[in-house]
């Protein structure tokens, strides 16, 4: 097994734990008014420094990803005066940083060789940082004041930190499955609640009676209550998250053996029509894609060909067989032919080389095409049906011409771009099949979460969503770091770990 040597350390996870409860005592005898949480900070402190010290900080990464799904509870969020907004998982994301450096302190983190992604991604956050602070780092337009430092911090700067904390942190193999496995386990929860959702939305009475927590059933809470969007403030966020879950389940039904194999296999199948439910078509595109990626490349073999024909002729089959529920406006159904948002992108589309043509170089200012928008002829609002007239553009590398010009727009591809090289050189690196979970399968299915996060972010700005960008992020530290592991002498593949390659279709 790919894996690094480590060393026990109790005398310091004490003495830290130690440290802790009494400048926590301190402050409680000062502020009694804080007791009743100064348990619940003692123990999840406590429990960061085990994870930490003892065990893998990188899980610490991944309860940051889920803690947006399970834990942003509105009514949690504490105020700052002059500060920012202090939700559960920006404490978390706090206490995961912490529990990295304390875990550097021990184990002596390898450098990434390859400074060429780390750079690009530096230069990318500077450059939007220096954008936003010359044009402000707040919108005129009211509905989107945050623009600026809401994408700025939720959608580039806290993502790319933690990318940089995973990357470094990568030990062993065993972190694959802790990050996976995770996944899953939410995975449960987020199909409970689409289920849940979607019978509602279809008249099944007491439905929403059952969904918890409960800010998910307030029709005020985010956008696209009347889709299956999970626990989040929309629809997409659900659907990437459960196209990512269903090519998981099948890249771990092959490593894992015993019970918790076949619920993987049935969640694979209840989150098909838990994607469908949520009635984005843009996930419909991106679960397409996705999958041509998996077969083809994750399954190099005359059966892999088998089961992509079998796929398409049982999609084609079900396209013919609910078409006239699919070909209708609402999304409950599909929603193919629901056009005004088509119209709206089209719209923006033109507004948008209008904005490129005028500012080109540096564009309008990160996070303040709302405010350039909100002055342009033709409203994309009322193609749209929305009474507002406030639309953000729906895609980011059009958001990012118009915003940071033709030079954020170079700097963000290339971010993507040195992504992917990175991942594909571990993809020659390591074997087809392995005993482990370190293989090819491994790298496509980081591809297949790389067409999905871009297929997403063709159709909305992703900057938005903080979810999908700490997810994505995540999963890439995840693969920069393996690629630099794989590549060091000290924790080299053993060659009894490969397996003979099958053979190519």
């Amino acid at each position: 097994m790919l894996i690094l040597h480590q060393q026990k350390f109790d005398g310091v996870t004490v003495g830290l734990i130690a440290a802790f409860g009494a400048a926590l005592t301190v402050v409680c005898v000062a502020a009694p008014a804080v007791m009743p949480w100064s348990f619940v900070a003692l123990a999840g402190a406590g429990l960061v420094i085990l994870i930490a010290v003892k065990w893998d900080a990188t899980v610490l990464a991944w309860l940051w990803v889920l803690s947006f799904g399970l834990l942003a509870w509105p009514e949690w969020t504490i105020v700052i005066p002059g500060f920012f907004n202090m939700s559960v998982p920006r404490f978390i994301f706090v206490g995961a940083v912490i529990g990295f450096l304390l875990s550097f302190l021990l184990y002596r983190p390898e450098a990434l060789r390859n400074l060429w992604l780390p750079t690009a991604m530096v230069v990318l956050a500077a450059y939007c940082a220096a954008s936003a602070t010359a044009t402000g780092w707040t919108a005129r337009v009211p509905l989107v004041t945050t623009a600026p430092y809401f994408r700025f911090f939720g959608g580039l700067l806290l993502p790319f930190v933690m990318f940089f904390l995973v990357a470094t942190s990568v030990r062993g193999e065993k972190q694959i499955a802790r990050g996976l496995i995770l996944l899953t386990i939410y995975g449960w929860f987020a199909l409970y609640i689409g289920y849940l959702q979607y019978a509602a939305i279809m008249g099944a009475a007491g439905a929403r009676d059952l969904i918890w927590p409960p800010y998910v059933n307030d029709p005020s809470f985010g956008i696209h209550f009347d889709r299956a969007r999970g626990a989040f403030a929309g629809a997409p966020t659900q659907a990437v998250f459960l196209i990512l879950l269903f090519f998981t389940d099948l890249y771990l039904m092959r490593h894992i053996h015993g019970p918790y194999r076949y619920l993987l296999g049935m969640q694979a199948l209840l989150a098909v029509p838990g994607l469908f439910f949520t009635g984005m078509r843009s996930a419909y595109v991106a679960f397409i894609l996705c999958g041509v990626l998996w077969f083809v490349w994750a399954d190099r073999t005359r059966m892999g060909g088998m089961k992509l024909l079998t796929a398409a002729g049982v999609l084609l089959l079900g396209v013919g067989v609910f078409w006239s529920n699919l070909a209708q406006t609402r999304r409950q159904t599909g929603g193919v032919a629901d056009l005004p948002p088509v119209l709206a992108r089209l719209v923006l589309l033109a507004q948008t080389w209008d904005i490129i043509r005028d500012r080109p170089v540096v564009g309008v200012g990160f996070g303040h095409f709302v405010d350039i928008q909100q002055g342009l002829s033709r409203d994309p609002a009322s193609l749209a049906g929305r009474s507002s007239g406030v639309i953000a553009q729906h895609n980011v590398f059009l958001s990012m011409a118009a915003e940071t010009g033709v030079i954020g727009l170079a700097i963000t591809v290339a971010v993507f771009w040195l992504v992917f090289w990175e991942s594909l050189k571990l993809y020659r690196k390591v074997p087809r099949v392995s005993r482990g979970l370190l293989n090819k399968a491994l790298v496509v299915l980081f591809w297949v979460h790389l067409a999905n996060y871009l297929t997403d972010a063709t159709f909305r700005d992703c900057l938005w969503d903080p979810f999908s960008n700490a997810l994505f992020w995540t999963f890439a530290g995840l693969i920069v770091g393996l690629n630099r592991l794989v590549g060091s002498p000290a924790a080299d593949l053993p060659p009894a770990q490969a397996l003979p390659d099958p053979p190519e279709a």
